[in-house]
Formats: structure tokens, C-alpha cells, sequence
């Protein structure tokens, strides 16, 4: 423990962080647990609170190895979490402080084993350290380059004499795409980047040349396709540039420069008429704003009325509680289970301190209630719960799926105010009016996969040709407006093989868009 305690104050210097001479600071880490510290980021913090913790919870139990008292751990364990969820880092701990831990590692029968323990600990708080050691705020860097040095050579010679951050200083371009006070400093005086950007920027303006920003590696514009994107279309952001024309001659040269290695920049949303940008795989994804999401229906289909016929906003008047609506705006990231998790704990008021997992269990049930089941074969499941089942246990709704992409069931397409039977047995003429499963991925892409019954391609068991073009036509039609749809048989759902078939799929089709 002492060697542990030499680290952290040669970290933090003469006011150690966690540490004085007396012990824990602990006024410090409460402190912290309601806001970072100025003289040190959160991801620095987060590094020495999950060491100190997985140290002492190691020697707990060991004939007073330990350095912290019962309130002490349970006070670094609660800034712990609440620095993890500041910075996106995702971990269920299952105890508050050593009595929980006790009472934790008996149930799990590793009472009498000090080395189950330590395994147990080591799985649970190393995952969180590679994390903070790969940690660097909305960029992605295990993405393949598809922009070359030769156009990014071009975008930075195009913009020289022209000022990247618009209406805006550094600090405040940037704060808009980076969490300047979690990323390092590059002057030993300073601890954040924020710091730093001032002291060269504000303070003594003449020390960078104004295209510093193309080779700073902590900005990724020189190595991280997502990142130079990102950056691209956030100078057209009509909170940073307010004049229309200069906004559309940055976006032509953007997409003439961008246009060799596949990308561009398209609007995807708008703020008080003038457009919001994003970068777009040429090719892929769908253009537009998503403005209503109805998915997992269990009941009834809802009735839907034009509220403003104009602006295409939609009442459901009738049913609503039968069916999921989403309601928050999409970005250009996707919509992943933790923006989903997010949303559930507003939807259902559920407490700020109610963990993420719980949340996530919940939200499970309510979307597992949309699938198809059959109620007089208990224990069999259907061929769209396989698909579910599967997908959740790759990618669980809970911290550690936090990024994923989310698998909505049911997701209303199309709706034909009139049932099937008021059409006279008659199908609708705008075809499907549910999807069996949606993925809303980064830059607009957005992925349907169709579970497909007997019914789907026969009549009995005679095949039919009608029904077969019917929903060939419908694949073509939704394909063209840029979805992407892979289509599974009931038949091949019902192997046994069918998981670990599911799991290679998925596995390699979230793989293909990272």
C-alpha cells in the first residue's frame, strides 16, 4: 500500500489527491464525485480511485492490509462511479463498501479462496482500466482510414486564411466536439487541454499558427476519418458560421475534396431553417431527419392523425400505450443502447441512482413483450425472440452494451389509417407497415432485419409467387430510399445452430460499420 500511495502523490504533487499524510483526503473525493477537481482531469482521477479501490478491495480481509476505513471505500467507490459515467466508461459494481463486498464474494462462493477474489476483481476493474488507458473522448480509433493524407493535405491548404472556427474562439469550437477538460494538456504548467488552449490561444495568441489544430494528435483530424468528418461539418454548424453562402462554398469544396475517398457532407437535421450537417458514406445510409419513431407495439395498432400537416408532425390518438415513441432527436452517431437506457429512465421516472443495468432489464422485458410468442408452447421461443435473445447477449442492454447499436422490434414504416379488415381483407397500398427489427447506425444508416414466416412466401403449404413478389418489391422500394435489409427464414431460426449463426452475423455486421 505504501507504494501505491507514493504514486498517487508524485501524480498530484505537494496536495496528493487521494492521500494526505493522514490518510484519505476525503473531502477531495467528494469533491470530485459532484465535479471534476481544476488541478486534475476525470480521467486521471478515474485512474487512481479504480487502483486504489481494486488494492484495497484485494487486501481486504487479509489481516489489515488494507488503507481505507468502511466509509472511506464506500466514499471512493461513489466517485468512482460518478466519474466513470462523466466520462462514458461503463461498470456495474455490485457493492457500495467492505461489508457489501463480504457479503458479495460469500454468495458467490468465494469465501474461502483469497485467489477467486483477486480473479474476480481483476475481471472486474482491469476491463475499466484498458478503457482509461484507450480513452479519448468521441473519436474511435480502431476505425480504418479511408481518407488519404492527399485529401486531407487539400481540405487544410483550401481553409488557409480562412478561419476554421467561424463566429467562434478555439475553446469554444472545440468544446462543442471534444471534452477539452478531459483531454491532456500539452504544457507541463496545465492539466487540461482547455488550459492549454487558453494560455496559446487567448492569453498569448501569437504562439500557434492558426492551423495547429490539423497536426495536435489529441484532435484526431490527422489520423481518425470520424473525427476529420465531424470537424468538417461542424463548420458549417449554423451556431458557428451564420452567413448561408459562405456555409454552402465550404460545402462544395468539402464534398469536391471528399468526393475521392467516398465521403461526403449532407444535411441531416435543421435549427431555425438553416441546415445541420453530417459526414455520409457515399452510397450509404438514408437521407433526412428521423421525426417519429414507433416501435415495439404489443397491442392494437395505434391511430394516427396529422397534428400539423405542414411540418408533418403526427398525434397518436388512440393506442399509444400499446407502443413505444421516441422522442428524442437523432444525431449523427446512431441510436445506441445507452441513449435508449437514457430515455427508458426519463419515460418511467425512475431515480437518478437506479443503475444502469436495472434500467436496462426493464426496458428488455417491455421490448420482449412485442416479440411473437405463442402462449400454448411455454418455454418455445419464436423465431423473432431467437434473433432478439441472441442479439442481446452479444451486445446487452446494460453498461457494458452502452455503445451499441440498439435492435428495435416492431418499428412502424408505413400506417394505413384503415385495419386490414375495414380494407375489405385488401392489403395496403403502401405495402409493410412494420419492420420485424431496425439498427439506427452512425451517418444515417439504418439496417432492417425481417424474420420470415410461412406466411411470408406461401399460401398453406403451397408457395406462392404473389406473395413472394409482394415482398420482393417492398425489399427494392425501402432499398431504395437507402436502407439496408437482410432477410432470415423461420426454418433456419429454428436450428440449433441458429445462435451462433446469429452471432457471426451481427457480430460482423456492427464490425463492418465500425
Amino acid at each position: 500500500m505504501t507504494t501505491h500511495r507514493f504514486l498517487v502523490a508524485r501524480r498530484f504533487g505537494a496536495e496528493p489527491f487521494s492521500y494526505t499524510k493522514d490518510g484519505l483526503d476525503s473531502v477531495r473525493v467528494e469533491r470530485l464525485r459532484n465535479a471534476r477537481l481544476d488541478d486534475v482531469t476525470d480521467l486521471d482521477a478515474a485512474h487512481e480511485l479504480t487502483q486504489l479501490a481494486m488494492a484495497d478491495l484485494e487486501a481486504f480481509g487479509t489481516g489489515g492490509g488494507e488503507t481505507l476505513d468502511e466509509e472511506e471505500i464506500a466514499a471512493v467507490l461513489r466517485s468512482l462511479h460518478s466519474v466513470l459515467r462523466r466520462l462514458g466508461v461503463a461498470v456495474e459494481l455490485p457493492f457500495r463498501d467492505f461489508k457489501g463486498f463480504k457479503s458479495y464474494w460469500i454468495e458467490h462462493g468465494m469465501g474461502g479462496s483469497y485467489a477467486a477474489r483477486r480473479s474476480y476483481l481483476d475481471s472486474l476493474f482491469t476491463p475499466v482500466l484498458h478503457q482509461l488507458d484507450e480513452y479519448h473522448p468521441h473519436l474511435r480509433r480502431d476505425q480504418s482510414r479511408r481518407i488519404t493524407d492527399v485529401t486531407r493535405r487539400r481540405l487544410r491548404d483550401g481553409l488557409t486564411g480562412g478561419w476554421w472556427g467561424g463566429t467562434l474562439d478555439e475553446a469554444g469550437f472545440l468544446s462543442r466536439l471534444y471534452d477539452l477538460d478531459n483531454l491532456p494538456s500539452h504544457d507541463s504548467r496545465f492539466a487540461t487541454a482547455a488550459q492549454d488552449i487558453w494560455q496559446h490561444c487567448v492569453n498569448n495568441p501569437a504562439d500557434w499558427e492558426d492551423d495547429w489544430i490539423w497536426t495536435d494528435e489529441r484532435f484526431g483530424l490527422a489520423d481518425s476519418d470520424e473525427a476529420l468528418l465531424r470537424f468538417l461539418a461542424e463548420m458549417l454548424h449554423p451556431a458557428v458560421r451564420t452567413d448561408s453562402a459562405e456555409v454552402e462554398r465550404l460545402r462544395i469544396f468539402f464534398n469536391e475534396t471528399l468526393v475521392h475517398d467516398g465521403y461526403e457532407i449532407v444535411p441531416v437535421d435543421s435549427i431555425s431553417g438553416a441546415p445541420v450537417f453530417s459526414g455520409h458514406l457515399i452510397g450509404t445510409g438514408v437521407l433526412g431527419t428521423m421525426k417519429n419513431l414507433i416501435f415495439a407495439s404489443n397491442g392494437p395498432k395505434p391511430e394516427i392523425v396529422l397534428g400539423d400537416a405542414i411540418n408533418n408532425d403526427v398525434l397518436i390518438v388512440k393506442n399509444e400505450q400499446f407502443c413505444l415513441v421516441y422522442d428524442q432527436p437523432l444525431g449523427a452517431t446512431g441510436l445506441a443502447w445507452g441513449d435508449l437506457i437514457a430515455w427508458w429512465r426519463g419515460r418511467e421516472s425512475l431515480p437518478e441512482g437506479t443503475a444502469d443495468e436495472a434500467v436496462g432489464r426493464a426496458l428488455y422485458k417491455r421490448l420482449w413483450a412485442s416479440l411473437h410468442h405463442d402462449p400454448e408452447r411455454p418455454g418455445w421461443l419464436s423465431p423473432e425472440q431467437t434473433v432478439f435473445r441472441t442479439y442481446c447477449e452479444l451486445f446487452p442492454i446494460n453498461g457494458k452494451g452502452f455503445g451499441s447499436p440498439a435492435l428495435l422490434p416492431q418499428v412502424y414504416v408505413h400506417m394505413d389509417p384503415k385495419t386490414r379488415k375495414e380494407r375489405g381483407g385488401k392489403d395496403s397500398a403502401l405495402g409493410r407497415e412494420r419492420m420485424d427489427f431496425l439498427l439506427l447506425l452512425p451517418h444515417g444508416v439504418r439496417i432492417v432485419v425481417e424474420v420470415d414466416g410461412q406466411h411470408h412466401y406461401a399460401q398453406g403449404s403451397t408457395a406462392s409467387p404473389q406473395l413472394y413478389s409482394k415482398m420482393a418489391a417492398e425489399d427494392r422500394a425501402l432499398r431504395l430510399k437507402g436502407y439496408e435489409v437482410y432477410r432470415f427464414g423461420g426454418y433456419e431460426l429454428g436450428l440449433d445452430s441458429a445462435p451462433t449463426m446469429l452471432r457471426q452475423f451481427f457480430t460482423e455486421l456492427i464490425g463492418r460499420q465500425r
